[in-house]
């Protein structure tokens, strides 16, 4: 090998050296970034006597779980990622815990974790007739839930393995109201709750939102499933007596709007459902007469739900394009042939039509004049029956005998 090809492979090894030393200095920084600490956990009773054989098991995002034992003086280390929100569950044989405890932005730090001992509870709900199944059953420990669950079949609940202590207890159903207590947990015990049905008003007011302010909306259909079928009154609101402590899916329809469908919660006192409906897009034709003298034009005008004008409207007559409406939702429209003549508009994927009739000029549809019987004299008309002049017919000649006769006794 010569001194120049020995040179360039000094150079190549170098360079070979120095990058993986600059690669493994970037996977010895990344592995810096996810350090561990160690937590030392001590488990004690509610004296603050520690407690060996605790079994912890710690989580975090996407981390764990780490499952160590407590020695004799209560304690075990756990070793988790520096910085992340530490999940530690604890498992006794005597002892228990209601709720997880948390370790937020884990450090090399002592923790103290309080169990008590194990207790259990047996609620059973009744109202006037008898054990209440699917009665909703809450209990609370220092404010914190600890049950949330449904009675059986007899009406009853039992919990699970819970810390002694005084818990508050709630049990209701819906349609029911709620009743509440205190409940001492010293061991086992049982419970049994008395609830009772009842309802309450709720006003259900309807509104048009199209307008501002918004507009009450009479004769709106009301529908609460299986409890009310009402109809709002000339405010726009019906109440109705709906029962306590349940969820509703209410909707409101009227014919010509878009139905709507709310959900309304009742406790345990009177409430309002305030819902808004708009009338259901479309489009109205309007013409300006029904009957049109073949050749004359006819005003039709394009309108929508709430009667403002559509500009732009496409208008076509018997299938035919004649234009589209004016800012004013106007168009004229010539009627070219006698007959009905249908008269379309569209606009937004909306329709509408209406049918004028063409009326042919001269024909029996146009006006024409009356005849009016006219006399007229005769220049050689003569009558000379009784001796009468020229221009007098019988008639003339019977009152000139008449009007002589009284001038006659007149005189004498």
């Amino acid at each position: 090998m010569t001194r120049a090809h020995t040179g360039f492979v000094t150079v190549l090894f170098s360079l070979f050296v120095v990058t993986a030393s600059f690669v493994g200095g970037i996977g010895a920084a990344t592995a810096a970034t996810t350090e561990s600490v160690t937590l030392t956990v001590t488990v004690v009773d509610q004296g603050g006597n520690p407690l060996s054989d605790a079994a912890l098991s710690a989580t975090w995002d996407d981390g764990g779980p780490v499952n160590r034992t407590t020695a004799g003086n209560g304690k075990a280390f756990l070793d988790v990622e520096e910085g992340a929100d530490v999940t530690i569950r604890v498992d006794h044989p005597n002892y228990v815990r209601n709720q997880p405890y948390v370790v937020e932005d884990a450090s090399e730090q002592d923790v103290t974790i309080r169990v008590a001992r194990e207790g259990q509870a047996t609620v059973s709900v009744v109202d006037e007739s008898g054990p209440v199944d699917n009665a909703i059953v809450r209990m609370f420990h220092d404010g914190q839930p600890v049950v949330n669950a449904r009675t059986a079949s007899d009406g009853t609940f039992t919990t699970g393995e819970v810390e002694r202590g005084n818990y508050t207890l709630i049990t209701f159903k819906e349609g029911y109201l709620r009743n509440r207590t205190t409940l001492a947990v010293d061991g086992e015990v049982n419970q049994q709750m008395g609830i009772e049905r009842d309802s309450v008003l709720v006003t259900f007011s309807v509104t048009d939102d199209h307008f501002d302010p918004p507009q009450s909306v009479t004769n709106a259909n009301v529908t609460v499933p299986d409890i009310a079928d009402v109809t709002t009154q000339g405010s726009g609101s019906v109440t109705v007596s709906v029962p306590v402590n349940d969820v509703y899916d209410v909707t409101i329809t009227k014919p010509g709007y878009e139905s709507v469908t709310r959900e309304l919660r009742v406790r345990e006192s009177a409430t309002t459902l305030n819902a808004t409906i708009q009338r259901t897009p479309a489009i109205e034709v309007e013409a300006g007469s029904d009957r049109v003298v073949v050749g004359e034009p006819v005003r039709v005008t394009v309108s929508d739900e709430y009667g403002n004008p559509v500009p732009g409207a496409s208008v076509s007559a018997d299938g035919s394009s004649v234009g589209e409406t004016d800012d004013q939702g106007v168009l004229s429209v010539p009627v070219e042939r006698d007959g009905n003549v249908t008269i379309s508009a569209e606009a937004d994927g909306r329709e509408d039509s209406v049918t004028v009739e063409g009326v042919g000029a001269g024909g029996d549809d146009t006006p024409t004049a009356t005849a009016t019987a006219t006399v007229t004299a005769t220049d050689n008309q003569t009558e000379t029956s009784g001796g009468v002049g020229p221009g007098f017919g019988a008639a003339g000649a019977l009152v000139a005998l008449l009007l002589g006769a009284i001038a006659a006794r007149r005189r004498a």
